[in-house]
């Protein structure tokens, strides 16, 4: 008799395990749902958000290009009697400027 009451017993609460991880599963699909659901509105959202962030950066004029520098190509500059290194007839010249201030 022991011996039914345990295979009873034992029955009973794999039913009952059976039912609760089934009732388990379910409310953990639908929090699983929940939050795709969630997630979905979420990346929306930002999608959206994006949209007008491009929107407001088309909008903007564009910049005008920064002016360059002066044209000193082929240019000639005396170097006076500055001390200088090399041949005075080199076709480049590095300057090397230091103020002591």
């Amino acid at each position: 008799m022991m011996r039914f009451s345990g295979q009873v017993v034992t029955g009973a609460l794999a039913l009952a395990l059976m039912a609760s991880s089934a009732g388990f599963a379910q409310s953990s699909d639908q929090e699983l749902r929940n939050e795709i659901e969630a997630l979905k509105k979420g990346q929306e959202q930002i999608r959206k958000d994006l949209q007008e962030i491009k929107k407001l950066i088309q909008a903007q004029p564009r910049a005008a290009a920064a002016p360059s520098g002066p044209n000193v190509k082929g240019k000639v500059f005396d170097v006076g009697a500055n001390p200088t290194k090399g041949e005075q007839t080199a076709k480049v010249t590095l300057v090397e400027f230091t103020d002591y201030q």
